[in-house]
């Protein structure tokens, strides 16, 4: 059941930012100037790299707070800018945004379920590929992908991306969807106080489905969008089969993300 609800999840994701996708374009909110430009792929690497360096080193000095206000940060500006392209486009609905954003946050700061959580970062997820996707092309957020889920395989194999990822889950942030093992209570914890249940981290949720955005944009074939969507699924079951085997943490992206560019391939043959 914890592994279905982590695929609903998913799907949610994606279904999601192929919805709030044409919201970016129509509000001139992409990133690049030129989507085919394959430096695009160099810049967004070295930000990904940078930005993994700077919060290992502000977990392992303890700065905690430090790091929930640049999440949090991050997090409502996301958020507002997701909000704000929905409502009206004024300078009352977008302090509407603002407060409606805040106020999400503080919910999950101060009443954190992991119900919650997932709502979160599914609408997170489904942002962040709305946006990239509306700005770069699917040739390039395929090299991006590949790229990634190299970059995914170390940090996962040699310990850090676990480490951080069990640092941020202690300090409750919606940094991953999750779903509880059948017998462990509402709160999602352990006797011994360990979180037990299926993860899977936002950037898992976010990249693949990035191409199953750049796809549809660029095709304008829901269909075309619907096979990359299911082709990440298909990876996405593999790495949790893969986790229920070896019962150890696996790198998500070399399977989902891998998954979502095969099923770009199979679209430029028949579409």
């Amino acid at each position: 059941m914890a592994t279905v609800t982590l695929i609903l999840l998913y799907v949610a994701t994606g279904l999601l930012a192929l919805l709030l996708a044409p919201l970016y374009v129509a509000n001139q909110l992409t990133l690049f100037e030129n989507p085919e430009n394959p430096a695009n792929i160099l810049y967004l690497m070295f930000s990904i790299i940078a930005v993994f360096i700077i919060v290992l080193i502000i977990v392992r000095l303890r700065l905690e707070t430090l790091f929930k206000g640049l999440f949090y940060f991050s997090a409502i500006t996301v958020l507002t800018i997701t909000i704000s392209i929905i409502l009206p486009d004024s300078l009352l609905w977008l302090t509407v945004s603002l407060l409606a954003s805040v106020s999400i946050i503080i919910i999950l700061n101060k009443f954190y379920k992991w119900y919650i959580a997932d709502a979160v970062g599914v609408f997170l997820s489904a942002s962040i590929a709305a946006w990239f996707g509306a700005s770069l092309s699917p040739s390039v957020l395929t090299i991006l992908l590949l790229v990634m889920a190299v970059y995914d395989y170390f940090a996962v194999k040699t310990g850090g991306m676990i480490s951080l990822a069990e640092k941020t889950l202690r300090m409750n942030l919606p940094t991953m969807v999750m779903s509880p093992v059948k017998e462990v209570p509402r709160d999602f914890k352990s006797r011994e106080g360990e979180r037990r249940g299926a993860f899977l981290g936002l950037g898992d949720l976010a990249f693949p489905n990035m191409l199953t955005v750049s796809t549809f944009l660029e095709t304008g074939s829901p269909v075309a969008a619907i096979m990359v969507l299911s082709s990440s699924v298909a990876g996405l079951i593999i790495v949790l089969h893969a986790v229920r085997r070896f019962k150890q943490p696996q790198p998500g992206l070399p399977y989902i993300g891998l998954g979502a560019v095969l099923g770009w391939i199979i679209t430029k043959t028949l579409v």
